[in-house]
């Protein structure tokens, strides 16, 4: 009667729970500017950086996973999915870049609604020596053809547009260009095809962002901006320092912002039935359970959590005090779960109980687990956690676990995450141990305390989320 109690208590806060933080994935595309030229450290500073940031700061939003696609001097046509249309002919194209940043992202995270943020124009005005100015009429027609090809691969994803920012005209480059007057004022007929651009793609799902960037760098191009000598040793701005970046950061943010408000708050894993299978490090030993990652994932995706977590457990030994091995126990676990993790091996290893039973003896009832989960879950997706690292870690019994692990639900196909090796937790440093383990004297080699837990969630997240797509749904 308590394991059914404790188990509703979970269902029924999950129910009740007021999930309103939302991630996404967003991929920049655009020049040097969103590259973040000049920029000392521009995997800290470049605008998409700083614009996840921003957007993370915001009340309704959690994480914002980017990518940044910027690419020095390039135009329109050099983003284009057909090479043949590249202007000048012989140029490489950086589709196949931008599709490549994006299905890592996707992979990496995917339950997220997807965006793209756009900012091309800047070297389509300038005159260069084997091509002139893009017409505003080849400008839509080359970000209609590179939207409609990135909505053909992912059709529920949304893309921005914004207007490219101001610059001081009348310079020119080693490579030849030449930025008139004339070209700055294509920028604001460019921003007037967006309109078009808009009604020329999928429905609702291109819109038109940001234009007061552009007016704020015309206002504040002597300290936002950096200076830069051209051909000629005249001075001239275009790229955004860190702080101009910071500011069109925010202004791409406020963009992007009640786009992603309206898009559909649907988690493919909201509804679904989560099991942890597993000893006290799913337990939580000596702490509520609330406090351990996997609580704290089912939670944020808003599924029916189910804890099988018993301290002292085994994986392939029936221990009187801690009760039968989950080679057996596993049959006692509900059989509607579309997930199934199983945490475990720490007690397999310890007090010389491996030695007791062998490592063949080891790996046939952890045989007996992974045939028997498999036949009980056909539809659902099996993952394994092996135990943390331990101090002498080489060679010992806790070694022999985790790669027994790995080889014997590896011949089954059930994917193994490698927390000995992997995880980011340091389990054989005393200090470590003292900041994130369960007691704080580093005497605890086993239980992550709720800072632990939180360091560890964004890992053991990204592990799972990557198996979603292979999992087929009831």
């Amino acid at each position: 009667m308590k394991r059914i109690l404790f188990v509703l208590s979970f269902i029924i806060s999950f129910s009740a729970a007021d999930a309103q933080s939302r991630s996404y994935n967003v991929v920049f595309i655009g020049n040097s500017i969103t590259y973040g030229a000049l920029h000392q450290q521009r995997e800290l500073t470049a605008p998409p950086v700083q614009c996840s940031q921003w957007l993370s700061r915001q009340e309704d939003i959690d994480t914002v996973y980017v990518k940044n696609c910027g690419r020095s001097g390039r135009t329109t046509y050099h983003f284009l999915p057909n090479k043949e249309y590249v202007i000048p002919a012989g140029d490489k194209t950086y589709f196949g870049d931008v599709v490549q940043k994006t299905r890592e992202l996707v992979k990496n995270h995917p339950a997220l609604p997807l965006l793209f943020s756009i900012m091309l124009g800047t070297n389509d005005t300038v005159e260069r020596p084997h091509n002139k100015h893009t017409t505003p009429d080849d400008y839509a027609k080359n970000l209609c053809a590179i939207i409609d090809s990135l909505l053909t691969l992912w059709p529920d994803a949304h893309v921005v547009l914004n207007k490219p920012i101001w610059y001081t005209p009348d310079y020119q480059t080693k490579g030849g260009s030449i930025a008139s007057k004339k070209s700055l004022k294509l920028l604001g007929e460019y921003y007037n095809m967006f309109a078009r651009v808009k009604d020329s793609c999928k429905t609702g799902h291109v819109h038109v962002g940001d234009s007061e960037a552009y007016d704020y760098f015309e206002q504040h191009w002597r300290t936002m901006v950096n200076e830069e000598k051209d051909v000629r040793g005249k001075s001239y701005w275009l790229h955004p320092n860190e702080q101009g970046a910071a500011r069109l950061a925010e202004f791409w943010g406020k963009a992007l912002l009640p786009v992603m408000r309206q898009m559909p708050t649907v988690d493919p894993l909201k509804g679904k039935k989560i099991g942890f299978l597993g000893d006290s490090y799913v337990r939580n030993h000596r702490e509520p359970v609330e406090n351990t990652w996997h609580y704290k994932f089912a939670r944020k995706h808003q599924m029916e959590y189910y804890n099988y977590g018993r301290n002292g457990n085994c994986i392939a030994l029936d221990l009187k005090q801690w009760g039968t091995g989950m080679y057996k126990r596993y049959a006692e676990m509900r059989d509607d779960l579309d997930y199934v993790v199983v945490i475990a091996g720490h007690n397999d290893a310890s007090q010389g109980r491996l030695d007791s039973i062998g490592i063949d003896t080891f790996k046939e009832r952890l045989g007996i687990l992974c045939q028997g989960l498999i036949e009980k879950y056909p539809r659902a997706q099996i993952l394994f956690f092996t135990p943390w690292t331990i101090e002498q870690f080489v060679g010992s019994p806790r070694q022999g676990v985790v790669d027994a692990m790995l080889e014997v639900c590896g011949s089954y196909g059930i994917p193994v995450f490698d927390a000995a090796r992997r995880s980011g937790i340091y389990a054989a440093s005393e200090q470590f141990r003292r900041i994130y383990f369960q007691g704080g004297k580093g005497t605890d080699h086993a239980h992550l305390n709720a800072r632990g837990h939180d360091r560890f969630l964004p890992v053991a997240e990204q592990f799972i989320l990557q198996y979603i797509s292979t999992c087929p749904l009831r």
